[in-house]
């Protein structure tokens, strides 16, 4: 139930012009499709099964919209993907605030060594029931989401980030960087592959809650690296790193249940 529009966007069956207000006559991007919606309207996008779009640039995508919610239906690898590909510097930004992301896929590996894929510069943007595929075997992500100090009330919640053991590319540096934005939650999701860590923060943070994860690490010492000052709460997680002795580096932090 939503007490604004209802948006429908279809890469297979939708047009440019739309107007949305039917699958029958769905938009054929999201971006075109955020051109139909009404910012801080409670508008909700439900984006098609099979739906599939590239960002090959800089900038490649930007949703500038605030107060969306974007609805991927479908099950598996049949949900609405994005992949990422042509340049290193392709990125998708999302810089409207009360945005949320349902149920889609993000490839990071068109191309190896993408340096930040997607860029939260808005307030109170969510990720949830989302796939990112960090790295297969000839190519990997720097970083796959990097965070603003605008990014305030960050969340992520029941998503996976996946990757390979070993691959012939780049190692991750982090699948989540998030940086000053205060009263951010990072929960119930799974992070493996080829990775320095998955979880990092490196400036001073106040607060935060990084809380009930599942961590395999296949090349890095560790899962979750934060600035020496920061005080996130880092709770019931548990990691599997194949050496080292601090899978957790956070020296204020507040740690309970690992």
């Amino acid at each position: 139930m939503t007490i604004g529009n209802a948006i429908y966007c279809d890469s297979v069956n939708g047009t440019s012009t739309g107007p949305g207000f039917s699958p029958e006559s769905a938009y054929s991007t999201l971006i075109t499709a955020m051109g139909g919606c009404t910012a801080s309207n409670d508008d909700v996008v439900f984006v098609a099964a099979g739906h599939t779009e590239s960002v090959t640039a800089a900038a490649g995508m930007t949703f500038s919209k605030a107060g969306i919610r974007w609805e991927g239906r479908g099950v598996g690898r049949n949900r609405p993907t994005i992949t990422f590909s042509t340049s290193t510097a392709a990125q998708i930004i999302i810089s409207g605030a009360n945005q949320t992301f349902r149920n889609f896929i993000f490839d990071f590996t068109g191309i190896d060594a993408i340096v930040a894929a997607i860029s939260v510069t808005a307030a109170d943007v969510a990720f949830e029931d989302c796939e990112f595929i960090c790295n297969n075997a000839t190519a990997g992500v720097v970083l796959g989401i990097l965070t603003a100090a605008t990014a305030t009330r960050f969340r992520v919640e029941r998503c996976r980030f996946l990757g390979v053991a070993t691959n012939s590319g780049t190692t991750t540096t982090a699948q989540i960087q998030h940086e000053v934005g205060v009263d951010y939650v990072i929960r119930d999701c799974y992070f493996t592959g080829k990775m320095t860590q998955a979880i990092l923060n490196a400036t001073t943070l106040l607060g935060g809650l990084i809380d009930n994860n599942r961590f395999v690490v296949y090349t890095g010492t560790k899962a979750i690296a934060v600035a020496a000052a920061s005080t996130p709460f880092i709770s019931n997680n548990r990691i599997n790193v194949p050496s080292g002795t601090a899978p957790i580096v956070a020296a204020a932090g507040f740690m309970a249940g690992n």
